[in-house]
C-alpha cells in the first residue's frame, strides 16, 4: 500500500469513527492520540477542555476527563516506562518520563520578580532545576536571574579603548548600565573594578596590565628603584594609582614599595636588604654573633639602619639582637637559648617578661601606699528614730555619744573595727619595704621609655642587692620564669591579706557577742525615763514629743498626710474624700491605710484572671507600703518593692456611692487576720477605670486555690483552711459587715458593678454565684448575717470534697427553684458526724435555725484537734481528680435577677433526704408561675 493510500484510509476510518459515535457523543468530541501521552496533565486538560467527550485513538474506548488516560490500553501495556509516560507525560527538558507530573523542578520567572534584588531572586529559585520566563517561555539565566530575550536591561560593552580611561571616567561612562560585558571575551566585568579579570590574567605585558587596571595613571617599578630608600620611593610614586613590578608584573604595595613576589624568591641577604631598605646601611647578623652578649651585639651593629639574619634573611630584632624566626631552629644541648639555665626552650620569653614587668610595676604603684583611712566620726542624734540613725551613720566608723562622748556604732561593733585597723597596720609594716625594693629593682633592670632590659648576668647580681625580694635561683628553670613566679607569689600574699582585712569587720560582726544598739552604753546608767526613751526611740521634731515605741509620732501622722492632700487627686471627689478620711484616722496601723497610688508606680503588670465585673492582674509596686515617717529625709519611708494584685473594675469611671461605702467597709476589715489587705486605689490611664490595689495571694482566690491543689491537700490542711475562713467571717461580722462577704474569698474583691447605685432603687439587683447564695436572698429578702452562714456552709463542704457545688448542672432558674425546694450539695461520706451536722445547720432553709459565725468558730476550734486525729484518707482522688463541670455552671459573680422583673419563687424548705430529691427538670408538672420566673444569665 502506498503512502497516499495509507493516509486516505486513515482519514476514511476517522470519518467513519466520527459518524459511528455522532449519536453517542453529540457534535463536540475529541480523539485522544497516542502522541498526547507526551503531554502532562495540565497540557492534556488545556487541549481537550472544550470537548464534551474524548475517545481513544487506539481502542475507541471513552477516556475519563479526570485523568486523561485510556485504562483499557494502560492495562494491556507491559512496559513500565511506557506506563509512566501514559500516566505523567514526557519532560520537555530531560526527555524522561515525568514522576508525579514533573521530573524536573520547574518554576516560572514572573515580571514582578525583577523588583527583587539578586540575593532575593537566588533565594526564591534556589531549589529549581529550570526557570522559564513568564513572557517568552525561554530559560532564565541562573547566574544573573534575568531573561536576555525579553528584558529591557541596559548592557554596556566594555571596549579595548576604554582601558585608556581612568577609574573615575570608567565609572561615569557605565554608571547607567545594568551590566557590562567585555568586548574581547564576552565575560562579565565587575562594576567595582571596571576591567576584565579574565583578560587581565592572560596578559603578560606589564604596560598593558597596568593600563587595563589603572588607565594611563600607573607606574612601572624598575630594578634600579631598589637603590632608592623608602622615602625616595614614596616621593617618586606618590601620584600613581597603582605600581607594577617590571620583573614579574605583580602589583607592588604602596606602603612598603618593594615587590613581595620577587623578595620571597631572592636568596641573597644583601640583595634582600637592598630591596627592602635601598641605600640604607644594612648589616648581616651571622650565626656566630649569638656567642656575643647583648652589649657586644649592640656595639657591633649600632651603626646599621637595619639588620638581616644570615640564616633566614629575616629582619633581626634590634632590641634583643636575635632572630625570632630562627630562634627555635638554633641547636643547643636542651638548655634555654636565652639564659642557658632552664631546660625548656620557652623558659625565657623576653617579650613575656617585659610585659610582665610593666604590669607588675602598675600593681606596685597601686599597692605601695596602703593608707589607714582616717575614721569617719559623727555625733549621735538621739532625736532620730532607729531607721534614720541606721541610714545617717551607715558610712561612719564611730559614733560619739552626745551625752558621754563614748564610742558606739549601730551597724557594727567598733571593737571589731579596731581589730581591722590593727591587722591593716601589720600588713603595711610587712609589705611596704618589700614593695619599695620591688620598685627600685624594676627601675634598675628595665627602662620603660626605651623598653631595654638588662643582661641576664646583671639581673642576677641586682637581685642579690635586695634582701626583701632575693631568692635562690634553681638550675632547671630560666631566670625570667623564676622572677615572675616569685613576684606572683608576693602579689598573691598581699592581695589575699587585703581581702581578709576587708572582711574582718563583717566576719566578726556575725561572730561577735556584743549587743549592737543605736544608742550608747550610758543608756543603762540613765535614770531619767524620758531621756532613756529618747535615746532608744527618738523624738518628734515637729511636736517635740518623745516616741513611745519604734513607730513614729502618732499625733503628727494625720497632719503629715494632710500636707500632701493638694499634691494628688483621683479625679473623683468621693474617692478623694474616702482616702483622706481614712488617712486622718489611720493613726496606729499603716495596715489600715488607704493611698492614692499613681499607675506609673506599677511595673511587671501581668494578666491573671477575669471575674464577673473586673479583671485581675499581678504587678510590682515600686515603692511599696508606707513604713513610717523619716525625720532625716522629711518624707515617708517605705518598705520597697512589693508584689500586689491589681483589680481593675469594669465601667468604674463613674463609680457609685454604694460601691465606695462597701469599699470603706472592706477597708475596715482588711487588717483582720486571714483577710486580704487593700493598700489603696489607682486608675488605668487608658480605660480610666479605677482599680483596687490588693494583697497578692500566690494561689489566687479560693476557687483557683482549690482547683490547683484539690488532689494534694491533706485532711489537716483542709481543716486549717476552714479554720482561717471561719475566723475571717467572725471578724467581719464583728463589724456588722454583711452581704457580698464571700466575694472577698471567692473573687478577690467586690461582687457588684462599680457603677451600680443601690440606694436609689426600690428593689435591689441580685449579684453573685447561684450555688453560694442563700434561698431567701434569691427571693429578694434582705441580706443578713445568716445569709453569710449559708454561704459558709457551702464553702466548708467544698473544701472537704474538693468539688465545686452543683458542678454537673446548669446554673439557671431550675437550679434556683431546686435550692428553694431544699436541694443541697452532697456531703462526703468520710466527713465526721459533728462536722456534717454543723454544715447542715449552716444551710438550713430557715435563717433563724442557722448558727452564728461565733458559734461556728468556737465549735470548729473546740473540735479541731479531734478532727485532725481522725484517720481520713483524703488523698484518694477518684471523685476529685476527674470531675467534669457543666458548660453552663458559672462560678463568677454576675447579675442574676433584674430589678424590673417579678420572680415568684416558692418558700424555702429543707429536704431531709437528698438522695430522694427530684429535680424541677424531671417533674412532670410545675407551678406555672415558677416556670415563668426569669433570671438573666
Amino acid at each position: 500500500m502506498s503512502k497516499k493510500e495509507s493516509i486516505f484510509n486513515s482519514n476514511e476510518e476517522n470519518i467513519q469513527l466520527i459518524n459511528k459515535n455522532d449519536d453517542k457523543f453529540e457534535p463536540k468530541f475529541g480523539i485522544f492520540k497516542l502522541l498526547d501521552y507526551d503531554l502532562n496533565l495540565e497540557e492534556r486538560k488545556m487541549k481537550f477542555k472544550e470537548y464534551d467527550r474524548i475517545i481513544c485513538e487506539d481502542c475507541n474506548q471513552e477516556i475519563e476527563k479526570s485523568n486523561f488516560i485510556c485504562y483499557n490500553c494502560y492495562n494491556k501495556e507491559t512496559d513500565c516506562n511506557e506506563q509512566n509516560r501514559m500516566n505523567y507525560g514526557i519532560c520537555k527538558f530531560c526527555f524522561k518520563s515525568n514522576a508525579s507530573f514533573g521530573c524536573c523542578k520547574i518554576k516560572i520567572f514572573k515580571s514582578s520578580d525583577y523588583d527583587l534584588n539578586l540575593e532575593e531572586r537566588k533565594l526564591k529559585y534556589k531549589d529549581c532545576d529550570i526557570i522559564l520566563c513568564e513572557k517568552c517561555n525561554r530559560e532564565i539565566d541562573k547566574l544573573n536571574y534575568y531573561c536576555y530575550d525579553c528584558t529591557n536591561f541596559n548592557f554596556g560593552i566594555f571596549k579595548i579603548s576604554d582601558y585608556n580611561l581612568n577609574l573615575k571616567e570608567r565609572k561615569l561612562k557605565y554608571e547607567d548600565c545594568d551590566g557590562i560585558l567585555c568586548e574581547k571575551c564576552s565575560q562579565k566585568i565587575d562594576k567595582q573594578d571596571f576591567y576584565c579579570i579574565f583578560c587581565y590574567v592572560k596578559e603578560t605585558d606589564c604596560n598593558k596590565k597596568g593600563q587595563m587596571k589603572y588607565g594611563s595613571n600607573f607606574g612601572i617599578f624598575n630594578t634600579l628603584d631598589y637603590n632608592l630608600n623608602l622615602e625616595e620611593r614614596k616621593v617618586k610614586y606618590k601620584d600613581y594609582d597603582g605600581i607594577l613590578c617590571e620583573e614579574c608584573n605583580q602589583e607592588i604595595n604602596k606602603q612598603y614599595l618593594y615587590c613581595f613576589h620577587c623578595y620571597s624568591k631572592e636568596t641573597d641577604s644583601n640583595k634582600k636588604g637592598n630591596m627592602t631598605y635601598g641605600t640604607s646601611k644594612v648589616g648581616i647578623f651571622q650565626i656566630s654573633d649569638y656567642d656575643l652578649n647583648l652589649e657586644e651585639r649592640k656595639e657591633k651593629y649600632n651603626d646599621y639602619d637595619n639588620i638581616l639574619c644570615e640564616g633566614c634573611n629575616q629582619e633581626i630584632d634590634k632590641q634583643y639582637y636575635y632572630c625570632n624566626y630562627c630562634y627555635n631552629d638554633i641547636e643547643g644541648n636542651g638548655e634555654c637559648k636565652v639564659c642557658s639555665i632552664g631546660n625548656n626552650d620557652d623558659c625565657c620569653s623576653i617579650y613575656e617578661f617585659q610585659q610582665y614587668l610593666e604590669n607588675f610595676n602598675k600593681w606596685i604603684s597601686e599597692n605601695k601606699i596602703i593608707d589607714i583611712k582616717r575614721p569617719i566620726v559623727e555625733i549621735s542624734d538621739y532625736d532620730l528614730d532607729e531607721d534614720d540613725r541606721q541610714e545617717k551613720y551607715k558610712n561612719c566608723d564611730y559614733i560619739l555619744c552626745e551625752n558621754c562622748g563614748k564610742k558606739h556604732h549601730y551597724n557594727y561593733c567598733y571593737y571589731c573595727y579596731d581589730e581591722e585597723m590593727k591587722e591593716l597596720e601589720k600588713l603595711i609594716s610587712r609589705s611596704q619595704p618589700k614593695l619599695r625594693d620591688y620598685e627600685v629593682f624594676y627601675s634598675k633592670v628595665y627602662n620603660k621609655k626605651t623598653k631595654e632590659l638588662k643582661e641576664l648576668k646583671e639581673l642576677q647580681s641586682i637581685l642579690k642587692d635586695y634582701e626583701n625580694i632575693y631568692f635562690k635561683l634553681e638550675g632547671n628553670l630560666g631566670i625570667f620564669k623564676q622572677i615572675m613566679q616569685q613576684f606572683e607569689n608576693t602579689k598573691y600574699d598581699i592581695d589575699n591579706k587585703k581581702i581578709h582585712i576587708n572582711n574582718i569587720r563583717y566576719y566578726r560582726v556575725n561572730n561577735c557577742d556584743r549587743k549592737l544598739r543605736s544608742y550608747c552604753d550610758c543608756y543603762d546608767n540613765e535614770i531619767n525615763l524620758n531621756e532613756k526613751k529618747r535615746m532608744e526611740f527618738g523624738k518628734c521634731k515637729d511636736c517635740s514629743r518623745i516616741n513611745e515605741d519604734l513607730n513614729d509620732c502618732l499625733s503628727c501622722k494625720p497632719e503629715r498626710f494632710q500636707r500632701d492632700f493638694n499634691k494628688w487627686t483621683s479625679g473623683n471627689k468621693i474617692i478623694d474624700k474616702l482616702i483622706q478620711d481614712n488617712q486622718r484616722i489611720a493613726v496606729e496601723k499603716y495596715d489600715l491605710l488607704l493611698e492614692w497610688i499613681p499607675f506609673n508606680k506599677f511595673t511587671n503588670i501581668k494578666y491573671i484572671a477575669e471575674g464577673g465585673f473586673a479583671k485581675v492582674y499581678s504587678a510590682t509596686w515600686i515603692d511599696g507600703q508606707i513604713k513610717k515617717w523619716s525625720q532625716l529625709n522629711n518624707n515617708w519611708r517605705r518598705n520597697g518593692p512589693l508584689t500586689i494584685a491589681l483589680k481593675i473594675l469594669n465601667d468604674s469611671e463613674n463609680v457609685s456611692d454604694d460601691f465606695l461605702n462597701e469599699l470603706n467597709f472592706f477597708n475596715k476589715v482588711s487588717g483582720c487576720m486571714c483577710i486580704i489587705k487593700c493598700f489603696g486605689i489607682t486608675q488605668d490611664p487608658i480605660t480610666h477605670n479605677y482599680a483596687l490595689v490588693l494583697q497578692y495571694m500566690e494561689n489566687g482566690n479560693l476557687r483557683s486555690y482549690l482547683g490547683q491543689t484539690a488532689n494534694s491537700k491533706t485532711w489537716e490542711q483542709r481543716l486549717n483552711k476552714m479554720y482561717d475562713i471561719c475566723l475571717a467571717l467572725n471578724d467581719i461580722h464583728k463589724y456588722g459587715f454583711i452581704g457580698s462577704t464571700f466575694a472577698y474569698i471567692g473573687d478577690f474583691g467586690l461582687c457588684m458593678p462599680a457603677n451600680e447605685c443601690l440606694s436609689n432603687s426600690t428593689e435591689k439587683n441580685i449579684y453573685g454565684v447561684i450555688p453560694y447564695i442563700a434561698p431567701e436572698i434569691l427571693r429578694r429578702k434582705p441580706h443578713t448575717l445568716a445569709s453569710d452562714i449559708y454561704s459558709l456552709g457551702i464553702i466548708i463542704n467544698e473544701i472537704i470534697t474538693g468539688i465545686p457545688p452543683f458542678n454537673k448542672q446548669p446554673h439557671d432558674h431550675l437550679l434556683v427553684l431546686d435550692v428553694c425546694r431544699g436541694l443541697r450539695p452532697n456531703i462526703r461520706a468520710e466527713t465526721p458526724n459533728s462536722l456534717r451536722e454543723l454544715i447542715e445547720k449552716c444551710w438550713d432553709a430557715n435563717p433563724e435555725n442557722r448558727p452564728t459565725s461565733k458559734e461556728i468558730f468556737y465549735t470548729l476550734s473546740n473540735n479541731l484537734n479531734e478532727y485532725k486525729n481522725m484517720l481520713l484518707n483524703f488523698n484518694e482522688t477518684i471523685t476529685m481528680q476527674s470531675y467534669e463541670t457543666h458548660p453552663q455552671a458559672i462560678y463568677t459573680s454576675r447579675l442574676l435577677i433584674s430589678q424590673n422583673l417579678n420572680s415568684n419563687l416558692p418558700e424555702p424548705i429543707n429536704c431531709p433526704n437528698q438522695q430522694e430529691f427530684v429535680s424541677s427538670e424531671k417533674l412532670n408538672t410545675l407551678n406555672s408561675e415558677c416556670l415563668e420566673c426569669e433570671i438573666i444569665i
